[in-house]
């Protein structure tokens, strides 16, 4: 498979994917946000990538030349087969409303992890009445565990092990699937783009973890390592609840979300079990130093808060995902329930039952 692609967003999801798919042969057209340009500069002004990658021992050590490296998303874009969009959720109405205007008929737009962004970019085209002949899809997940280690060089200690995609609306799924599977051999395809958001394993370990271990965070600061530290048995039991939270959810709206087994939730230093654990390489990834990191800042307004109003919307009791959004909230001094993305926002605001099933798998009613 030769592909041109668009890999927008320079954290480190981007970095990484850019990298790894400049390596397995893909045409790479990598693009920051011009707000972002000046913490860009490096990968600007030298169009590579230092790649250390614990992955590939024997040749750790890399430097990745990139087809394209821009702040522009018309240069990234036109023409591209795939539009990789690797970056927090915080940065989707930015990064979403930055690359409407170039998007092509034929395209397929993949959003890493989705945290309900397929939804998001659709009724945002929807609401311009834009009806481009695009795929759109998401992932769980993230396909690496990855770090930033300085401007323009990225860690990457492991591949993801379980990653399921699904397209939106779920008909399309079938257009992208075997091409995407050649790039990630254990991607899986998943009911919709619901069951995708909702298996993303950092909505019931980030936040929970995070407010579990507030002393700790903000004592030790970067010598804080979550999967070490802070997912002792009795932080996993908590985790688990969150999980069986979700999982209701799930099964209210009729959507199979990843599933694990109990002994998941007993191991400690494995984010739910087996999203990246290559021997607990997770266990490594330091972090969060700080209340305010995405372990917070995204997950929360953009992950556990539209989930606790899709739960209240079906009569989905949730005490402990609403108990997290109030302590985080109270802790960063913000009110996370009204920055957070809305079931307006995503166009699922009062459906039932069998109208989200139908959107989700046919897309909106003509108008």
């Amino acid at each position: 498979m030769e592909k041109k692609i668009a890999v927008l967003g320079g954290g480190a999801g981007g970095h990484a994917m850019a990298a790894d798919l400049t390596l397995k042969g893909m045409e790479v057209r990598w693009c920051e946000a011009p707000e972002f340009a000046e913490k860009f500069k490096v990968a600007l002004e030298h169009q590579e990538i230092e790649l250390d990658d614990l992955r590939d021992p024997e040749n750790r050590q890399k430097v990745v030349k990139i087809y394209k490296v821009t702040t522009s998303f018309e240069d990234a874009m036109k023409n591209a087969d795939y539009i990789m969009i690797a970056i927090p959720a915080l940065g989707h109405r930015l990064f979403f409303t930055s690359m409407i205007p170039y998007l092509e008929d034929g395209q397929a737009v993949v959003i890493y992890p989705g945290n309900f962004g397929a939804l998001l970019l659709a009724n945002m085209l929807r609401g311009k009445g834009m009806a481009k002949d695009v795929v759109l899809a998401e992932t769980s997940t993230m396909p690496y565990g990855c770090r930033v280690m300085a401007p323009g060089k990225v860690h990457i200690s492991v591949d993801a092990q379980k990653m399921c995609i699904a397209s939106f609306p779920a008909k399309n799924s079938n257009k992208i699937f075997n091409d995407l599977k050649l790039l990630y051999p254990l991607l899986e395809p998943c009911d919709n783009v619901m069951a995708s958001t909702l298996s993303n394993p950092n909505f019931p370990v980030h936040p929970l973890g995070s407010v579990i271990n507030v002393g700790a965070i903000e004592t030790l600061k970067n010598d804080f390592y979550l999967y070490k530290m802070g997912l002792t048995p009795s932080g996993l039991r908590t985790v688990k609840a969150v999980y069986d939270e979700i999982e209701k959810l799930s099964k209210a709206i009729g959507v199979r979300v990843t599933q694990y087994t109990e002994s998941t939730f007993r191991d400690q230093a494995t984010i739910m079990g087996a999203a990246f654990d290559r021997d607990l390489a997770i266990e490594e990834a330091s972090g969060p130093s700080s209340m305010e990191s995405r372990y917070i800042s995204e997950d929360v307004p953009y992950g556990l808060v539209p989930t606790a109003l899709l739960a209240h919307q079906f009569n989905i009791p949730t005490p402990i995902i609403n108990s997290i959004i109030e302590l985080a909230s109270v802790m960063n001094k913000r009110d996370y329930r009204k920055e957070g993305t809305s079931l307006e926002e995503l166009g699922i605001a009062g459906l039932s039952k069998d109208e989200l099933a139908k959107v989700l798998q046919e897309g909106w009613p003509a108008t």
